[in-house]
């Protein structure tokens, strides 16, 4: 819909006009009938005849689409536009998002705006534009949500300088399920200038990955260029991979030593080496609050007064909680008996029909609550935990599934041994959820003791050994144990090839692999 006639679809969202392409359709200005108020409605816009030619890629933009929704819907954070409706449009059959509708700038104008010439944004600026981002960092990675694309034009300053981020359209849900179905294997996401070495060589990623790109976003605020750009005859990719960055100081000998030591943390290669969406909040603050004016009179010395980011620093908004609560098992009604092994199989299965559905909340506290009434039946309550682990695994709650794979395997361990089967399976989707959530060393070393301990009782070609093998693989590439990583999959793809040939799936996606780190290895 671009010929600027007003439209109503859903019998309430009138659009107005176009204001921008999202990363998965067309954004519309356009106006709430029933609540009398502004909003921005994205439209899922595939490109044309794009279902009569590639069935399955229409499907999957529908899907992305839908993922967007549901990440989007999911966050709750001032520093996150607020959803207010999805649906489908009964007319058109277009998919629709309707959001907050923001007011002011994205980041990218603003960079380009400012003079670095003779008259640079002031540190407070940048700083105070970098901590709100690293608070909805914060957020969204307590969720187990990785952004992937955080970049200038992902980044909205408003009026009130509150900052924005942007476009969860290619956010990894990080759930095993679909945001490994809809990301092509060996395929990188994300905008090059801007891509973490791990993002360049399309291993799997978690939160450090954000904060490279965050790393990469304070560098072009305070020197005006991110840190990488094309050079003739070598690409931004393989300097991300290879290539130090320039220091900001270089070009910018007025920024405080602190914060150019905390940007080369970020952009350190290894990912465990960067520092956390908290640490960096709490480093920039106090250079976020900034003088009220700078030499020249402008309040917060950025490129336009109107958008001021250091204003939520000198005239302070309630603070919102970092912290990642603990999960609560909801309290039984007390005039509730003791679940029976009856009760518990049907609450396991409506919760499993519940996950299947996406409605994870749901199938968490139905689980929840039967754990709370398994009294001293320790045996139902572990079984219980283990599903309960489950669903927060298809959830992307990595932090709190392993937690209950943890508690699981404790109780069946003690109960039947280490080498028990279930026992195998809870350190199995521990270590699984750990690398997800980006504790690299602890889940090397969890898979490798796993791996030991799991082919004495399971045949080495067995699908849970084969992948173990590749997860320890990437997992040493995000390490920087590149040469680790060679010997480790060319181990596996040799084994691979042998079982299943070399044009089976396991074999590409394993040679793929090594391809990348054969050739970014220096």
């Amino acid at each position: 819909m671009t010929d600027g006639l007003a439209r109503v679809i859903a019998d309430r969202y009138r659009l107005e006009h176009p204001i921008g392409q999202g990363g998965m359709g067309e954004v519309w200005s356009g106006y709430d009938l029933r609540l009398d108020r502004r909003i921005a409605v994205k439209l899922m816009k595939p490109p044309s005849g794009l279902a009569a030619v590639d069935p399955d890629a229409a499907d999957t933009a529908r899907k992305r689409f839908l993922r967007e929704v549901r990440t989007t819907a999911g966050l709750n954070h001032v520093g996150i536009p607020a959803v207010h409706d999805t649906g489908v449009d009964d007319v058109s059959g277009d998919l629709y998002l309707v959001m907050q509708l923001l007011r002011g700038a994205e980041l990218h104008d603003l960079i380009g705006e400012a003079d670095y010439d003779s008259e640079p944004p002031s540190v407070a600026w940048a700083a105070a534009i970098g901590t709100q981002i690293a608070a909805v960092l914060t957020e969204v990675h307590r969720l187990s949500v990785v952004h992937r694309d955080i970049k200038p034009r992902n980044v909205f300053v408003t009026p009130g300088g509150v900052v924005k981020v942007l476009d969860f359209g290619i956010a990894a849900l990080l759930d095993g399920g679909d945001a490994s179905r809809l990301t092509r294997v060996g395929m990188t996401v994300g905008t090059p200038p801007y891509m973490s070495p791990e993002q360049v060589l399309a291993s799997q990623i978690g939160p450090p990955s954000d904060l490279y790109s965050l790393g990469c976003v304070l560098h072009e605020m305070l020197t005006g260029r991110p840190p990488f750009e094309e050079t003739t005859g070598v690409s931004v990719r393989y300097q991300h991979i290879n290539s130090t960055p320039p220091t900001v100081r270089m070009a910018r000998p007025d920024v405080p030593g602190a914060v150019d030591e905390l940007i080369r943390a970020l952009l350190h290669k290894t990912p465990e080496r960067r520092p956390t969406s908290d640490e960096v909040y709490d480093l920039l603050l106090p250079y976020s609050l900034g003088p009220p004016r700078d030499r020249d009179g402008r309040p917060g010395g950025g490129p336009r007064d109107d958008l001021d980011p250091t204003r939520p620093f000198r005239r302070p908004m309630a603070a919102t909680p970092r912290a990642a609560p603990a999960y609560v098992v909801p309290a039984a009604a007390p005039d509730l008996p003791a679940l029976s092994v009856d009760e518990a199989e049907d609450v396991m299965d409506r919760a499993a029909d519940l996950a299947a559905e996406r409605r994870f909340t749901q199938a968490a506290d139905l689980l929840g609550a039967a754990i709370g009434r398994t009294g001293a039946d320790d045996e139902l309550a572990a079984e219980l935990r283990l599903r309960l682990g489950h669903v927060f695994l298809l959830a992307g709650d990595f932090r709190r599934a392993a937690a209950e794979f943890d508690a699981a395997g404790s109780w069946f361990g003690e109960r039947h041994g280490s080498d028990d089967e279930t026992v195998l399976e809870c350190r199995y989707y521990a270590a699984t959820c750990r690398a997800a959530d980006g504790e690299d060393s602890r889940a090397l070393t969890e898979f490798r003791m796993f791996l030991d301990d799991w082919t004495s009782i399971a045949d080495e070609r067995d699908d849970r050994s084969i992948d173990v093998r590749r997860q320890i693989g990437g997992l040493l590439i995000r390490l920087g144990r590149a040469a680790e990583a060679r010997e480790e999959l060319a181990r596996l793809h040799a084994d691979v090839v042998r079982w299943d040939g070399p044009d089976s799936l396991q074999a590409r996606r394993i040679a793929a692999m090594l391809e990348r780190v054969e050739r970014y290895e220096p």
